[in-house]
């Protein structure tokens, strides 16, 4: 029998579930439990990319307009030694493969960078006071993320453990489908969506939006008070 992949969309939680993962988060021991914490909503709230949060450091925060802005470029230096990570390694041998003009030391050299230019962006935290007290207890911890790109899916299966779900209920990218479902539902326009999340085509934030039913609920409601 052929597995057959969800969408990320599909695998996003819900609500209560989310509520859920971030109760299990934060019954782990200190300072795990806030990394672990701020991996959730940085993904499940923020939008933000498994690969961004990887490379996240305080700089990054802009504590007087309580904004994250994910950077074009950012050196890595989370390989061994302080090199590049393995991560950005893959990263820069794909960038090659594009480009036969592109050495790969010239690939390395920028690393780290988003997935694409419309990810370079400033992305809000002030709007929601949970949301902001889960990042400012982060970088209370840590002045970045420590660890690898491949820690960040550690992170959620070890939530997902602790909540008592299994390993296939959600990962990063899903949780990133989460964010853009809860936001749609809460009102969020489309131009808005697109410009949090960083994608390229506006049809993108539409989808969330009809997939979250929101405009439709409310409709519905003002029709039958």
């Amino acid at each position: 029998m052929v597995a057959v992949t969800k969408h990320s969309s599909e695998a996003a939680l819900n609500e209560s579930e989310f509520e859920t993962m971030l109760d299990a988060a934060l019954s782990l021991h200190e300072p795990f439990d806030a990394e672990c914490a701020f991996v959730l909503v940085a993904a499940g709230r923020l939008g933000m990319r498994a690969g961004e949060i990887a490379h996240i450091r305080e700089d990054w925060v802009d504590w007087e307009r309580e904004v994250i802005n994910v950077p074009r470029y950012e050196p890595c230096d989370k390989g061994e030694d302080g090199g590049v990570c393995g991560y950005c390694v893959k990263a820069a041998e794909q960038a090659c493969e594009y480009d036969e003009d592109l050495t790969m030391d010239e690939a390395l050299d920028q690393r780290w960078n988003p997935k694409t230019s419309n990810s370079a962006r400033a992305i809000p935290f002030d709007w929601d006071e949970d949301v902001k007290r889960y990042v400012e207890a982060f970088f209370q911890e840590f002045d970045r993320y420590e660890s690898s790109r491949a820690s960040v899916n550690r992170r959620v299966d070890r939530v997902l453990e602790e909540a008592g779900y299994p390993q296939n209920k959600t990962y990063p990218h899903a949780l990133r489908a989460t964010s853009a479902t809860y936001l749609a539902y809460e009102g969020v326009s489309a131009i808005a969506l697109q410009s949090m999340f960083g994608w390229q085509d506006l049809e993108t934030a539409r989808k969330y939006l009809r997939l979250s039913g929101g405009a439709t609920q409310d409709a519905l409601n003002d029709a039958f008070e």
